[in-house]
């Protein structure tokens, strides 16, 4: 199916590309290091001029993102299955698997979500949502080498039907066996968005589906970490290494469906006002099975040796909002929320949980001098598990040397729903409770300079922090322990980034420091994290060939990590067994051909010559050494 989707959309893009007009030729002399030496072949590549100001992409929070097809190393750390920069992430040994968090965060959605939140680091959710304006048809098509018997692809595609239409596809596949017993990882994520802009309404609408397949080996017995850990040659095929669980699985499926019509009654610029109503439709649902059961979670409820948990989790959220804008105010908008939520048994069909919520909204701008200033507020009125955000943001306007930006942010929000109904065939992962709300107050301050770099500076309080735990008197015992901490937690994180040049070399670095005021140890963090990269860039072959090439080089203080537990899809802390402290060091090597970029990655390469200490959770090693390449190919029609 993946491979008959790229097809099409290939054969389509090429017979596109070829009808366009030809253009001249790249007439630049070369010049540069590498062009210094006599060339023995030489590149012809007809140009094609684009205005890039002509391809644009809109959040659904109506952010303005401009395509960029450039080769820059920030380029080079979103090309991984989340498209995202890893660095407050840590990755665990297969594509496609959970995320161990490096840092905390507050990005936590105020209406009742399913929970189960390791799968928040995989899924695409409504932040990810793009609409287009285009002034040619757009082609991308991108693909990554995985770990054995598999691939990772995305091919998408958008185009304007005429000047207030347009319409995307898009559909992303992973396949990874993975290198250890029962790894294998898949997903499959379908996308499809549409939007048209008319003079008194406007529409955008998206949807989007994934599935989630996997395994779950439950990381390493106790024997096989030591045998990991010895270096012993016979283990240096991970599959000999035994693992906790050999035929657990978990298949977690989503749709989302999201509309947004804006009726306006007056469409002049800083003089409007419209209406707005919006949907957003979700359903999500998994399948946890063994085949036999695991001593690690305890005695089975039913009797059974099989286990097969399910749950299906619906939301259905309508908005509706007046908005405008005048000479006093950039934009006012006040709105009413009204949401509910559906917790079933799906085995059953039953319902366990209906509930109807309201709320209320409201977002004002105002722009001044060099400032604007954004508050916006979201406040429960009825119903539970629904929290609330209050939000205020001061930033720069108009500036063109320095940019800077003040949030601060009040929110309450539940830890998710499977942590108060979650129902399993063993005896002890039955919940039946409602947990409180989980409270953050942020200050945050963003400082961003041309010759200064990147600065941003993180001050919390965390009140009502969910966290899970294990009973650590059995060995290896995993049955998770829900609990709430009613004090407060103190939370500070710098963060800083900057890119040196000299000529063709390059040094981009990025620093985090964190430190937790706490009286028990319920959050655990590393205190420092540190990306260094050092790389050349340089053009060859008459300016035609674009190449960046060099190391990466990531490192973080021990901790006490999060452990996986994949019964509930979920980290739990543990305070027994600190990671950290290894290099992660990757060699690469990216080339760009006008909109192609060719990815080539000796991933954690120094693996072979340091000790086996390095682990991504207590019982999960990192990565071994592997090479990997992959593309992102753009294609203008």
């Amino acid at each position: 199916m993946m491979r008959l989707f790229i097809l099409i959309i290939f054969l389509f893009s090429f017979f596109s590309v070829s009808s366009q007009e030809k253009t001249n030729k790249d007439k630049a002399k070369p010049s540069g290091f590498f062009n210094k030496i006599k060339d023995s072949m030489s590149i012809g590549v007809k140009s094609f001029n684009f205005d890039v100001k002509e391809y644009k992409s809109f959040n659904n929070h109506g952010d303005t993102i401009i395509l960029d097809t450039s080769l820059t190393i920030q380029k080079y750390y979103k090309f991984n299955y989340r498209k995202k920069d890893n660095l407050e992430f840590l990755k665990f040994n297969n594509v496609g698997q959970v995320y161990n968090r490096l840092t905390f965060s507050n990005k936590n959605d105020i209406f009742t979500t399913i929970g189960y939140n390791a799968n928040n680091t995989i899924l695409l959710n409504s932040n990810d949502i793009m609409f287009y304006d285009v002034a040619y048809p757009i082609t991308e098509l991108f693909f990554k080498s995985v770990f054995s018997q598999g691939q990772l692809t995305d091919a998408f595609f958008t185009s304007n039907i005429n000047k207030k239409i347009n319409f995307s596809i898009g559909f992303r596949a992973l396949r990874s066996l993975g290198k250890y017993q029962n790894n294998l990882s898949g997903s499959k994520h379908f996308r499809f968005g549409f939007s048209y802009s008319g003079k008194v309404l406007e529409t955008k609408l998206f949807f989007l589906s994934q599935k989630l397949e996997k395994h779950e080996n439950g990381g390493l017995t106790s024997k096989s970490i030591q045998d990991f850990i010895s270096k012993n040659l016979e283990f240096k095929e991970r599959a000999k290494l035994d693992v906790n669980f050999e035929n657990a699985k978990n298949n977690f499926n989503s749709r989302y469906f999201f509309l947004n019509n804006k009726l306006f009654f007056n469409k002049i610029p800083k003089n409007n006002f419209y209406l707005t109503h919006e949907i957003d439709y979700q359903t999500s649902n998994n399948v946890f099975s063994q085949q036999s059961a695991s001593i690690l979670y305890g005695n089975l409820s039913s009797g059974s040796s099989i286990i097969n948990d399910h749950f299906k989790f619906r939301t259905l959220k309508n908005t509706i909002s007046f908005n405008s804008s005048n000479k006093f105010l950039d934009f006012l908008s006040l709105g009413y929320v009204n949401y509910n939520y559906n917790f079933f048994d799906e085995e059953t069909s039953l319902s366990l949980l209906s509930k109807n919520t309201s709320s209320f909204t409201s977002k004002m701008e105002k722009e001044f001098n060099i400032v604007k200033l954004i508050l916006s507020l979201n406040q429960n009125i009825s119903g539970d598990r629904v929290g609330s955000k209050y939000n205020l943001k001061l930033m720069s306007n108009r500036l063109e040397k320095i940019n800077f930006g003040i949030i601060l942010q009040l929110s309450k929000a539940h830890p998710g729903i499977m942590y108060d109904l979650y129902k399993s065939d063993y005896n002890e992962i039955n919940f039946d409770k409602e947990n409180k709300l989980n409270e953050v107050k942020s200050l945050e301050i963003n400082l961003e300079a041309e010759k200064f770099g990147k600065l941003n500076l993180n001050i919390s309080e965390i009140y009502n922090h969910f966290y899970i735990t294990t009973d650590n008197n059995l060995e290896n015992y995993m049955t998770p322990i829900l609990n709430q901490f009613a004090e407060n937690i103190g939370y500070l994180k710098v963060k800083y980034e900057n890119q040196f040049n000299f000529g063709i070399f390059s040094i981009d670095n990025a620093i985090i420091y964190q430190n937790l005021d706490q009286t028990k140890q319920i959050i655990n963090l590393p205190k420092f994290i540190v990306r260094s990269s050092i790389f050349l860039s340089e053009k060859i072959f008459n300016n035609a060939l674009d190449i960046q090439t060099g190391f990466s080089f990531k490192v973080f203080s021990k901790f006490f990590a999060d452990e996986y537990n994949p019964a509930i899809s979920s980290f739990n802390i543990q305070n027994d067994i600190k990671i950290g402290g290894y290099p992660i060091v990757d060699f690469f090597f990216n080339a760009k051909i006008r909109q192609t970029r060719i990815f080539l990655i000796a991933e954690h390469f120094n693996s072979s010559f340091d000790s086996n200490n390095f682990f991504s959770s207590p019982r999960v090693p990192y990565r071994d050494r592997n090479i990997r390449f992959g593309f992102n190919w753009n294609l203008f029609n």
